[in-house]
């Protein structure tokens, strides 16, 4: 998407999930532009390549769960 007041100053995507909104943005007028990833308002990193940064979010998503899961199993 292209930059949204209220949501981003630059080009985005947005993913809704159960622990929060993921947004990955990017300055499109960069010759060679970094993907950031946000989880709701939390930096949690960046790389060069779009494919990558969503990688970030679903690692991060990854451990977050298993922590989750190892919360609720604890006697």
């Amino acid at each position: 998407k292209p930059p949204t007041e209220c949501v981003s100053y630059y080009d985005h995507t947005i993913s809704e999930t159960p622990i929060g909104k993921i947004i990955i943005e990017w300055k499109s007028w960069k010759e060679r532009p970094s993907y950031s990833v946000m989880i709701d308002g939390e930096w949690i990193g960046d790389e060069y390549e779009l494919t990558a940064s969503k990688n970030i979010a679903l690692n991060f998503i990854k451990r977050k769960s298993e922590k989750l899961i190892e919360f609720l199993s604890k006697d």
